[in-house]
């Protein structure tokens, strides 16, 4: 149990520990409880207290998480299965819904459904990062331009990022994760969505080194990965390129910022959600980019 205002942090901390899902109830207006399920292990009470270590922490980043607390007790996985799912629901962002594979969503013109079932991968479409990255790619996403229909996905999770940059329009989208299981899990979505022939998810760390130079990089991850990641990002992007890197508390932002202009990015714009931040950033010796369509 922790604040509302704490709540999308301490989420993205049972995210980071590769649970099965987090439902949030909202007790009252001044509490949240965020439930998961946690696999058995051995190390079980370390991680527990260290989660309870990282709540208390919040504040320190002017993040107050009310009278928090951190239990645990033993659930039959099938039966947290099916409350997780029953939680779950579409997420819509303008044009863009992003749906569990076992939710309806009735079709209409003009509407995109990416399909997603994370597993245990991170990457539902529910949490704000990911909501601003969405955002981020249906405003500077151009697929009438073929130059820029080229997308790198790094820390792609479930590949939720990866198959809606395919279904707006990009041609070709390199995606990548250090985690094996977020890789089968991104590959069988990618499958699921019909874009196996313009998506690839291999695993691996970084950018990589992509035959051609990206013409976008999206990255949500954590500011602690993304500031070492920019000068990597910069010699990896075509000409007009764009970074999109989410995931940043609002506290790191500027630190953030500060890197990317010390490795030849400028600001395009901030997005927010509460408590998170995502940057578009352009190299400076890049054209003026405009901004198409409204937001989300």
């Amino acid at each position: 149990m922790t604040s509302p205002g704490a709540a999308d942090a301490v989420a993205a901390m049972l995210w980071d520990l590769r649970v099965g899902g987090v439902v949030e109830d909202r007790l009252s207006p001044s509490a949240v409880r965020l439930r998961c399920y946690l696999p058995p292990s051995r190390a079980r009470a370390v991680t527990l207290r260290l989660l309870r270590a990282r709540v208390r922490g919040l504040a320190r980043y002017g993040l107050d998480p009310g009278r928090s607390s951190v239990a645990c007790r033993t659930v039959e996985i099938g039966r947290w299965a099916r409350a997780w799912r029953k939680a779950m629901r579409p997420v819509h962002l303008g044009r863009l819904i992003i749906a569990p594979t076992w939710a309806r969503v009735p079709p209409r013109p003009g509407r995109i459904v990416v399909r997603i079932d994370p597993g245990m991968a991170f990457g539902s479409g529910a949490h704000p990062s990911t909501r601003l990255c969405l955002r981020a790619l249906l405003r500077y996403l151009r697929p009438a331009d073929r130059a820029r229909g080229t997308v790198a996905d790094v820390g792609t999770g479930s590949g939720v990022l990866a198959i809606a940059a395919a279904r707006l329009g990009a041609a070709q989208v390199r995606a990548r994760d250090i985690d094996p299981e977020a890789v089968a899990i991104a590959r069988a979505n990618v499958r699921a969505n019909g874009v196996a022939g313009r998506v690839s998810v291999v695993r691996g760390s970084g950018v990589g080194n992509p035959p051609v130079p990206a013409a976008l990089i999206v990255a949500n991850i954590v500011a602690d990965t993304i500031i070492p990641m920019l000068p990597e990002a910069r010699a990896r992007l075509a000409p007009g390129g764009l970074f999109i890197g989410s995931g940043i508390v609002a506290d790191r932002l500027d630190e953030v910022l500060a890197a990317a202009g010390a490795c030849g990015f400028r600001r395009v714009e901030v997005l927010a959600s509460g408590e998170w931040r995502a940057v578009v950033l352009a190299a400076r010796d890049s054209d003026r980019l405009e901004v198409r369509g409204r937001a989300c």
